[in-house]
């Protein structure tokens, strides 16, 4: 399924402002009036009539006392309520008129950020000196070689996916939080792309950076160690393409795991059954050729208990949540902040689940945002993902037959591209485990181990169909 493109519901335009009253006039005036649903304008302390002239054109001014451009963003983008936020100077060295453009990639579900490249556009005659021009080359050619993103410039006027920016976290309230803020978001493997904008001579004043050899060389350092210390701990150059597999784990505990299926298994049966789904979903993965292997672990206290089933080199995270998709948003997260680009949650309890089904869904995620495995119960078995999205797992009835439909429709509201994966099943009720049974008679001798030794431990009782005792409805939370 593919979401149709579509127009954001609100942009919010912040305006980092101090002591630019020369200026600030005629850039609120030019802002387009279809995209004036909010302006922020963070003053800085102005000493001049800065916060007065904005907020007489109907811009909301928010006073800022502590100096610092990426404070004053970062405020602006926490005060603003639309979908997406759209940064611009207050000096009118770029064109307000060209929000829209900038605005378009991500409304037309293609980005998440957009950022105004100058030297893809044009620049006026003096509207950038020769330091700027080469402070802003390195740090882009850095940005290229560290993190493989193809990007020409580090300008100011930017587009952004604001659900997503809060999830950054930057640090940087100085010259560098422009610039973590495109890293990071590389590292969280966000869709970046670059338009050409103008870029024209300030309408007032002189540039508190640029304006001077000595502040454009203390910015580009600060801005360099910003690219160099946020590059540390990242896979090696060629890893970040491998797709990751990430099995999503859950203690085998007596009374606690799989009650749906006791009867016909005792509570203690039901645990060691899904200890063996579990060793045989592991083994799975871990003969998939090009592929790394992950475990997120819930609750976070049992990570020490499950370790000695993951193979060597295996990333353990401890997860916890108020349901999977909790669990499932905070998984993909940690992995995708490693640098990984294909992220694929899977279920710890479906080990007959033909491996192609996994290849096949990480072929799948090189065109598409989303890929889905649904169950034949309505939930999915397994789901990939290009970029974080936790806001693909909000809203939706877990534990129930709606979860593959509504994390579908959830997707088309974000724009975002689906691919779906044969229907498969897991171990969750007693014809399921009857499945199970048939389908070891027909699988090598060597496939699924530790599913066969439960079963040849395990007599299954006279009546089969049993229907479950009262009181003992599944506490699980599936998908």
């Amino acid at each position: 399924m593919k979401g149709a493109p579509r127009r954001p519901t609100s942009v919010t335009t912040v305006i980092p402002a101090l002591d630019e009253e020369g200026s600030i006039g005629a850039v609120l005036e030019a802002i387009p009036r279809d995209f004036f649903g909010e302006v922020i304008v963070v003053d800085g302390g102005s000493k001049d009539g800065t916060a007065a002239i904005a907020a007489s054109l109907g811009a909301r001014v928010i006073q800022e006392s502590r100096r610092g451009y990426g404070r004053a963003c970062a405020r602006g983008s926490a005060e603003s309520r639309g979908e997406v936020v759209v940064f611009l100077d207050a000096d009118g060295a770029n064109d307000p008129r060209e929000i829209p453009a900038l605005v378009a990639p991500i409304a037309n579900g293609k980005a998440d950020m957009v950022l105004g490249s100058r030297f893809k556009g044009t620049i006026a005659p003096g509207a950038m000196p020769w330091h700027q021009r080469f402070g802003n080359r390195f740090s882009a050619f850095l940005i290229r070689l560290l993190y493989g993103l193809p990007l020409s410039d580090l300008g100011p006027f930017r587009a952004v996916r604001r659900v997503l920016l809060d999830e950054l976290s930057i640090e940087d309230l100085t010259y560098g939080w422009p610039t973590e803020m495109i890293v990071k978001a590389v590292r969280k493997g966000w869709r970046i792309v670059e338009i050409p904008v103008s870029c024209r001579v300030r309408l007032g004043g002189r540039s508190k950076i640029s304006g001077t050899l000595r502040g454009t060389l203390l910015a580009t350092l600060h801005i360099v160690g910003t690219i160099l210390r946020n590059a540390r701990g990242r896979p090696k150059r060629g890893a970040r393409d491998v797709p990751v597999v990430v099995i999503m784990a859950k203690q085998p505990r007596e009374g606690g795991t799989k009650t749906r299926l006791c009867p016909p298994l005792t509570p203690g049966e039901a645990a060691d059954l899904y200890r063996a789904l579990l060793r045989d979903t592991v083994s799975l993965v871990q003969g998939l050729p090009g592929m790394r292997l992950a475990m997120a672990v819930s609750p976070p206290g049992v990570v020490e208990e499950l370790r000695p089933i993951a193979p060597r080199g295996t990333r353990m995270l401890p997860v916890e949540g108020g349901d999977i998709g909790e669990c499932l948003s905070a998984a993909t997260a940690s992995l995708f902040s490693k640098g990984y680009t294909r992220v694929i949650a899977l279920n710890s309890d479906g080990p007959t689940l033909p491996a192609a089904h996994i290849t096949r869904a990480a072929a799948l995620l090189r065109e598409n945002e989303v890929v889905l495995g649904p169950n034949d119960d309505g939930g999915y078995y397994l789901i990939g993902l290009r970029r974080p999205r936790p806001e693909l797992f909000r809203g939706i009835a877990w534990s129930s037959d709606r979860v593959t439909s509504q994390t579908r429709e959830r997707a088309g509201m974000l724009g975002l591209t689906v691919a779906l994966l044969p229907p498969w099943y897991d171990i969750d009720t007693a014809a399921d485990l009857r499945r199970l049974g048939a389908e070891l008679i027909s699988l090598p001798p060597a496939a699924l181990r530790y599913s066969r030794r439960f079963f040849a431990r395990w007599r299954a009782p006279d009546d089969p169909d049993e229907a479950p005792r009262n009181g003992t409805a599944d506490k699980e939370k599936s998908r």
